[in-house]
């Protein structure tokens, strides 16, 4: 029998606050790194992978600084200025907007998106079945589940997904960033929308391409996902109402075929198509895009680091997609062929693989809860088998106290770094070129807007050059004259980041000091005639 959708109100507050609760503990490393800063340091708001934190951003500081156009500024060169990370730079509009700084409002995103997600989750499952115990136990583990990364981590291997790739697991994305979350609740929302069609309705259509397009602009790949999953859920529905069984095989025609959920897919994924593909031309339009773009690689690790990073869960999946093979609903067969269309995309030749792992851990974790309730009936055993699929979320979170409480230098800046940072954004021209150390070059366009020579593996043109470059100017191992003019610099920094790479004192530059705090300086370039 179908499940009943309709939530009673009790159950709407109970998942209210179980949702808070979640995001409290998914906000807890955040909270940490803030009282763990002391007086002499300043916690940057970031946590999690805080390379792509920066550039988040970065991202964002292009909107407050009232840009629409993204160019790259982990690098000198200046591109062109196209519509791509809108989403990012509409959350930095809008910051300015509201005169709020930029991580209040990145973390404001990452908690809407989330509890977005996290109720979703719960529409989904509640359509799977009637039982409350059941919807409430799917709905936990699908949130605070993980692998056996931590396991393998004790065992010297530290690669396995659970550990290493947030989108792939649902309550690493709460914790990660203001979009991984926000996508997947799109992705749930695009199903619902989809499967639930029983006539065409314009309304339904325009409401699934609005998600469609929001999806793209958040998250470009993964609309080829969501209409890939849809596309073989449908063919799924198909198969199986012409299957003789169950509707008599003098009713097999093409009545059978799901028309108006097809159509509707068809007609948001025609008009999403020409966004996807001005998002991939203008990478490849604009030189500096396009170079960034060819070194943006992030392939999906060997399969074992999958085994690893769903751990338990795969046990319980068999047992789960066996159950939702004999009742063959809707939401059953979107479950199975969501993991089934997944997994070989995750191989696909696609320089970002790893991406297509987002909200793999869905399907994955609402089968295994489908699975546990029926091969373990007993509550503490049960109760166990499920703690022990939380363990790595509960090492992460472990791990994160451990930076913030050794004040990680890529998480926090220290006073007179910010206060550097701070004259910066207030004083120097938005369009020049700041040249500091490799890891003080990944703040400045974040926290000061500015370009640099170097500041991130990906975002910077030609990143393993230029890197070694910048380490070897602070060292003085090149023509330090000739680098500065090479690159149009027009600020250098001098601090303990850059005093670690060099003797900064035996400079003899056409340099300038334009401002000074402890034992941060900033220098402004002469322009020789």
């Amino acid at each position: 029998m179908p499940a009943s959708v309709r939530m009673t109100s009790p159950e709407r507050r109970w998942l209210m606050g179980a949702a808070l609760i979640v995001l409290g503990l998914a906000s807890l490393p955040y909270l940490v790194g803030a009282l763990a800063a002391g007086p002499e340091r300043v916690f940057t708001g970031l946590q999690v992978n805080p390379l792509d934190g920066v550039s988040y951003l970065a991202k964002m500081r292009i909107g407050y600084d009232g840009s629409w156009l993204f160019q790259l500024r982990f690098t000198p060169e200046e591109g062109q200025g196209v519509f791509l990370f809108t989403y990012f730079i509409a959350l930095g509009q809008l910051a300015r907007i509201l005169s709020l700084p930029l991580i209040v409002v990145f973390h404001a995103a990452r908690l809407i998106g989330g509890f977005a997600l996290l109720w979703l989750i719960y529409e989904l499952i509640a359509r799977l079945t009637d039982s409350l115990d059941l919807r409430r136990r799917a709905w936990w583990i699908a949130a605070l589940s993980s692998g056996v990364g931590w396991l393998a981590v004790l065992l010297g291997h530290a690669d396995s997904t659970d550990m290493t790739i947030a989108e792939s697991n649902t309550f690493y994305s709460l914790m990660a960033n203001a979009h991984f979350a926000l996508a997947a609740a799109l992705m749930i929302g695009m199903f619902l929308l989809i499967l639930e069609m029983r006539s065409f309705s314009i309304g339904r259509v325009l409401t699934l391409t609005i998600l469609s397009l929001g999806l793209a602009i958040i998250q470009p790949f993964a609309p080829f996902a969501v209409y890939g999953i849809a596309g073989v859920t449908l063919l799924g529905l198909w198969w199986r109402n012409a299957r003789p069984e169950r509707i008599g095989a003098q009713s097999r025609d093409a009545s059978a075929f799901p028309r108006a959920q097809f159509l509707a897919a068809f007609i948001a994924g025609l008009i999403t198509a020409p966004l996807l593909l001005y998002l991939y031309s203008a990478t490849q339009a604009d030189a500096v895009l396009q170079a960034w773009s060819q070194q943006n690689q992030t392939p999906s690790p060997p399969p074992i680091d999958y085994l690893l990073g769903y751990g338990l869960l795969w046990i319980f999946v068999f047992f789960g997609a066996r159950q939702a093979w004999r009742r063959k609903t809707a939401w059953d067969i979107l479950l199975l062929m969501w993991i089934l269309v997944t997994l070989p995309m995750l191989y696909a030749p696609f320089p970002l693989q790893r991406r297509l792992a987002l909200g793999l851990h869905l399907p994955i974790a609402i089968l295994a809860a489908l699975g546990l309730s029926e091969i373990v009936r007993a509550r503490w055993p049960r109760r166990i088998l499920i703690g022990m699929t939380l363990l790595t979320s509960v090492f992460i979170e472990l791990a994160l106290f451990g930076g913030a409480a050794s004040r990680d230098p890529r998480i926090y800046l220290t006073i007179d770094e910010a206060a550097a940072l701070n004259w910066l954004q207030a004083n120097a021209p938005h369009d020049v070129v700041v040249l500091a150390a490799p890891e003080m070059g990944g703040f400045i366009p974040a926290f000061a807007g500015h370009r640099v020579v170097y500041g991130h593996p990906f975002e910077t043109v030609k990143a393993e050059l230029r890197e070694q470059q910048v380490k070897d100017f602070y060292r003085g191992a090149i023509d330090q004259v000739q680098f500065l003019r090479d690159y149009d610099v027009a600020y250098v920094i001098a601090g303990p980041r850059e005093q670690e790479l060099g003797a900064l004192g035996v400079w003899t530059l056409p340099l300038e000091e334009v401002f000074s705090s402890g034992d941060v300086t900033v220098y402004r370039v002469k322009r020789q005639a």
